[in-house]
């Protein structure tokens, strides 16, 4: 007889620290960022209207080419346009909020320079990169500026995002290095901070070695498109994940996973529960 998973009964909700401004920076803005930043974007009008302060930052060098479209949230119009630019522009003046863009790399210590000052910011870094350099910077990131001590409400959250054809994996964190599992939670029903996705999975701050994957690794969002590595709407299930994972962690303060996978070819998904129990499993041993 098979035993019932009553993981999410038994979930910690995500509680971030108290904070006077929410600052997401989201780090590309392809195929899955291009969705993405419209998903935050009317996360973003829900808490104005509650009352809440929330900016935007979209960083990604890149320009809209023609295989973008249209797997990517792009038009014919902006083909030759910066994507970070075209899509902060489509956000202010449709929705009146205050989004930035920085038609570059992502920098940390560029990037961040105004958060790290801010001890009252809370700051979610929204991964919509697909290598591992990106990645690395993150990580950086995050290391840098999470608290000192372990049992200390973290000031930088990460959600990272990657897909294949067909799949995907959605994965939220704060904490870069190896800590008991017990102490993210405070009691059975508060978890304070996660394992952050380097930790989840380091191969996400790795290049591939075989020949054929790092050949994928360095192949541009059309160029996989124009492969049929990917999917029509693989980019936005993806980008419905980390909006829906960021509204029930600010909005309705209800969420309890920090780990979603899903294969649109099979139509399965599955997610992994703030317990002690499954965050232990979820990082794996030295």
């Amino acid at each position: 007889m098979n035993e019932i998973d009553l993981s999410f009964a038994q979930a910690a909700v995500v509680m971030p620290k108290e904070h006077t401004k929410l600052r997401i920076i989201q780090v590309g803005a392809g195929g899955t960022g291009s969705f993405t930043a419209l998903a935050i974007a009317r996360l973003m009008y829900e808490l104005k209207v509650a009352g809440k302060t929330a900016e935007l930052l979209i960083i990604d060098p890149d320009r809209v080419e023609s295989g973008n479209i249209p797997r990517s949230n792009f038009c014919a119009a902006e083909i030759g346009s910066y994507k970070a630019q075209s899509i902060a522009k489509r956000i202010t003046l449709a929705w009146g909020i205050e989004c930035h863009y920085a038609n570059e790399l992502f920098d940390a210590d560029v990037h961040l320079k105004q958060s790290s000052g801010d001890y009252r910011a809370l700051t979610v870094i929204v991964g919509c990169v697909d290598n591992h350099h990106a990645r690395r910077q993150i990580h950086r990131a995050v290391e840098e500026l999470q608290g000192y001590q372990s049992n200390d409400a973290p000031n930088i959250w990460w959600i990272d995002a990657g897909n294949g054809k067909f799949s995907g994996q959605i994965l939220i964190g704060s904490m870069t290095k190896r800590i008991k599992a017990e102490n993210h939670f405070v009691g059975s029903s508060i978890c304070r901070s996660l394992p952050t996705p380097s930790l989840l999975h380091p191969d996400l701050l790795e290049s591939e070695k075989k020949g054929r994957s790092t050949e994928l690794e360095e192949l541009s969002c059309p160029d996989r498109i124009r492969r049929g590595e990917q999917s029509l709407n693989v980019n936005q299930r993806v980008a419905v994940e980390i909006a829906e994972m960021l509204a029930e962690m600010f909005l309705a303060r209800s969420l309890k996973r920090f780990a979603t996978y899903f294969d649109l070819e099979t139509g399965t998904c599955r997610s992994l529960y703030c317990t002690p129990d499954q965050v232990a499993a979820a990082v794996p041993k030295k």
